[in-house]
């Protein structure tokens, strides 16, 4: 286990050199986005926090780390001035560190040494699933920089047919269902494991499609406030948007979508992403349906093998905000997940076509505020039984 854990850690270390190197030391300043670090920000972020928890926090040893604190640690710098720090487009320096990290881990969890950072392989596995959730931000970030500087002027995109909602159809009986997870990838919300109960429910066989969701569009589903929330509505005049986050109209008035390649058809039967929950939850309305709760999600897949293989698309907004389970301590710091039990973060389940392995298991709870739209976020349809 220890040479699988170091293994995949070293794997996303070359992924994030070979993605990264290659860009200009503009592209790895710029901010694309106001919710977004730049690029070589999250890159030198992810060396500090390694040596951090390796050597700081394990070793006792601060030497490396204690002067980068006021520039790595989240809460102590502001997104628009991690841009301008000296040390986010040195590649040497992040190769060496990363190797180095490497190296560390495999000796602390092949020693003999007691911490609790150390049982069960829990540290490598950490700083992997850490790696792998600022990799996929990376992602939004590219997908950012195409909005701005991508161009669909010139264009012709296909046509595509929009579709009726599909209606849920995998049913659940009233009971008693388990949540949560104790195995070592799990972060500290998805503990402890627990029962719910939960009344009779039907949940989609996949996310919503683009097709679909083109139906709501064409229907003037941001035109009719009856499919909104109030604070929803709200944002929706505010913001004056009207289609997905990476959808553009081309030139002869179809849409087409936007990915960090550039522009191309949009395919009907992919899942829609680029989503608020704001959005989601209209969206849900029109179609006479409405988000799971997270537990019902989490309970389905856990349950029918078949709907797990169907996530991977898309993130899935659910209709609860983030809240700690009973019997929640955070581990092993106190920022990842308690600063957002505030009621203004909703629940995402399942994963991204970005997202890595760590966090792959329905137990996951992935949380944002309901205006963001640069997730890659969609939703699937549920109801009362």
């Amino acid at each position: 286990m220890v040479r699988l854990s170091i293994d995949r850690l070293s794997s996303l270390h070359d992924r994030l050199i070979k993605q990264f190197s290659s860009c200009s030391v503009d592209e790895l300043r710029i901010q694309y986005h106001p919710d977004l670090s730049p690029l070589g920000w999250h890159l030198a972020h992810i060396a500090f926090i390694e040596q951090y928890w390796l050597r700081e926090a394990v070793l006792g040893d601060n030497s490396r780390t204690a002067d980068l604190h006021q520039y790595y640690f989240p809460e102590m710098i502001d997104k628009s001035e991690r841009g301008k720090l000296p040390g986010i487009t040195d590649f040497s320096k992040l190769k060496n560190n990363f190797s180095d990290a490497e190296n560390l881990s495999f000796d602390l969890l092949s020693s003999q040494q007691k911490h609790p950072l150390l049982e069960n392989d829990y540290i490598a596995w950490f700083l992997l699933q850490h790696g792998q959730q600022h990799l996929e931000t990376m992602q939004m970030a590219l997908y950012q920089k195409a909005l701005k500087t991508e161009s669909a002027t010139n264009l012709m995109t296909k046509k595509f047919n929009a579709l009726e909602p599909v209606s849920p159809a995998a049913s659940f009986a009233e009971g008693i269902y388990e949540v949560g997870s104790s195995d070592v990838l799990a972060c500290d919300n998805e503990q402890p494991v627990h029962e719910v109960r939960l009344s009779t429910f039907q949940i989609a066989e996949k996310p919503v499609s683009n097709a679909e969701y083109l139906g709501f569009m064409q229907a003037a589903g941001y035109q009719y406030e009856s499919f909104w929330n109030r604070a929803g509505w709200q944002w929706i005049t505010d913001s004056k948007i009207r289609a997905p986050e990476y959808w553009l109209d081309d030139v002869s008035g179809n849409w087409c979508a936007l990915s960090k390649e550039g522009f191309s058809d949009i395919d009907p039967d992919a899942a829609v992403s680029g989503l608020s929950w704001y959005e989601a939850d209209a969206f849900a309305r029109y179609a006479g349906y409405r988000l799971p709760h997270e537990h019902e999600w989490e309970a389905a897949m856990k349950a029918d093998p078949a709907l797990m293989h169907t996530t991977g698309k898309v993130w899935e907004w659910c209709a609860n905000t983030f809240f700690p389970y009973e019997g929640f301590r955070a581990f092993p710091y106190e920022r990842y997940s308690s600063p957002w039990f505030d009621d203004d973060h909703y629940m995402l389940k399942g994963r991204s076509p970005y997202s890595g392995e760590s966090v792959s298991q329905p137990s996951f709870r992935n949380f944002y505020q309901p205006e963001k739209r640069h997730v890659f976020a969609g939703l699937r349809l549920a109801r009362d039984a």
